[in-house]
Order: structure tokens, then sequence, then C-alpha cells
């Protein structure tokens, strides 16, 4: 089971916003340990990376008309930034930080990357708290802490900035489009059901002839 370091809702206060959000991040494997499984990071501030094609202008012949075509995909350069709330006991850097420990020792060792990447899930929530959109970032670890500035003066929150670095993401919807894309969707989400559904049925009779054969090898 991977290393759940998770957990904030958008409004910290408890307070009526219109833009209520939770952010759960999985770290790697390795990270499961019982003493850093605790309240969970509470994140603040986080932007969705947004996701553009690469374009090469192509022409079908020499001295034509050129038209740009996908040539890769691009993640904002597969960095986030999200900012934390510290309390006294700085809990919630202290778990960023073994992430990061966790990826590097003392001797410059570094883990191969398949054991120290984790996930990032972001919901956007409705005004009843049911999520209505959620993006998962793939491939994810802290990259960079941000220096921190301790301000006896200061009457704010302690807060703190990490980068994340992630490969890809993907998003889902809770709500089902309207007009012709709704109509798309339906359509495709009945021709999933249908296949999804015959195979159910084609499992369920090799099952139920291989038990009747096996009744009649009994008796």
């Amino acid at each position: 089971m991977s290393f759940n370091i998770n957990r904030f809702m958008g409004n910290i206060d408890n307070m009526t916003r219109t833009n209520n959000f939770n952010v759960h991040i999985s770290g790697p494997i390795g990270l499961a340990d019982g003493s850093l499984s605790s309240r969970g990071i509470r994140c603040t501030n986080i932007s969705i990376p947004g996701r553009s094609f690469i374009t090469t202008p192509h022409s079908e012949y020499h001295g034509g008309p050129k038209a740009n075509r996908v040539s890769g995909i691009d993640y904002e350069g597969g960095l986030v930034q999200m900012t934390f709330v510290c309390d006294t006991t700085f809990e919630d850097k202290q778990k960023i930080e073994l992430w990061q420990q966790y990826i590097f020792d003392d001797a410059y060792y570094y883990r191969y990357y398949d054991d120290y990447i984790g996930e990032i899930e972001i919901e956007q929530l409705a005004a009843d708290g049911t999520v209505i959109y959620s993006v998962k970032l793939q491939e994810a670890y802290p990259q960079a802490i941000a220096a921190q500035t301790l301000d006896a003066g200061s009457t704010g929150i302690q807060t703190f900035t990490c980068s994340f670095a992630f490969r890809r993401w993907s998003s889902a919807f809770e709500n089902t489009p309207q007009g012709l894309l709704g109509s798309l969707f339906n359509k495709f989400s009945r021709k999933l059901n249908s296949k999804i559904d015959r195979k159910l049925d084609k499992v369920t009779n090799k099952l139920t002839t291989k038990l009747s054969d096996k009744i009649d090898d009994i008796f």
C-alpha cells in the first residue's frame, strides 16, 4: 500500500468560500512508515497545470502553405507549485523533507526513479462538498522546497512553498456534458458499458459451463 501524506480542504478557517478543494498526495511505497502518516499535509494554494501541444510547421509540398502539426505535448514543464500551512510542530514540512531525503542520502546516492515517485490528486468541490472535477498528477515528487522566512513581527499564518515535478496529468469530470458533447459522451458510455456487459456474460457462461461439467463428473 502506498504512503499517503494527504488532504486538506481549501477553506482553512471553515468559512464559506466559493473555491473549495482537496489535495491528496501519495508518496512512494518505501515511505510507508506509521510515524509519518498522521494528520496529512494541509495545502492552501495550488494551480491545476495546463497542457498544450508542441507543433511543427509542415507542408505537403515544397513552397506550399504550411500547417502546424502536433509533434509533442507539454504539461507546463511538468512542475506545479503548492503552498502548505506550518503549525508549531512543522510536521507538514518534515514530511516533504523526509520524502526528499528518501530520494538521496548524505553520500549523494540517488534512488531509482520508479522507487521515489508518487501521485497527487487535486479535487475541485461543489458548494455541497461533492467532487465535480479531479486531476491526477502522475509520477510526482517534491523537486524543490523554497526558502522560508521566519519573522517574529508577523501575525500571519506560517507557510512554506514546495514545487512538485510530475510527468503527465489526467482528469475526470463528475458531471455529464450537455448538448452535442453530452450526446457523444452518452453514446461512448453506452458502447463501453455494452462491451463490458458482453465480456461479463462470456466469463459467466464459461464459469457456469465449467461448474456444470465438474458437477456431472462428481455425480
